[in-house]
């Protein structure tokens, strides 16, 4: 029976740790799933996949403003880690 609940412990660490790397904004590339919200004017779409936007903004606070527009998560995009969405 524990077997079972390590996957799920696993997969909320990661997506907690994710989560709080993004609230303070210090990544430059980030990823969201394809909504439909509106982005801000300062953040670019610079690739997608099936079911996701590959974004890019300059401003420090652009995670929030993800947040505030109504993008459910935020996940880091970067090249040669555990998500390299850039390929």
């Amino acid at each position: 029976m524990r077997k079972l609940w390590i996957i799920p412990l696993l997969v909320a660490g990661w997506l907690g740790t994710a989560l709080l790397a993004m609230l303070p904004g210090g990544i430059a590339t980030a990823a969201i799933p394809k909504t439909g919200i509106e982005l801000p004017d300062d953040i670019a779409i610079i690739g997608a996949t099936e079911h996701l936007l590959i974004l890019r903004s300059d401003d420090p606070a652009y995670v929030r403003k993800l947040y505030a527009a109504g993008a459910p998560f935020v996940l880091p995009a970067r090249k040669k880690t555990c998500l390299d969405l850039q390929s």
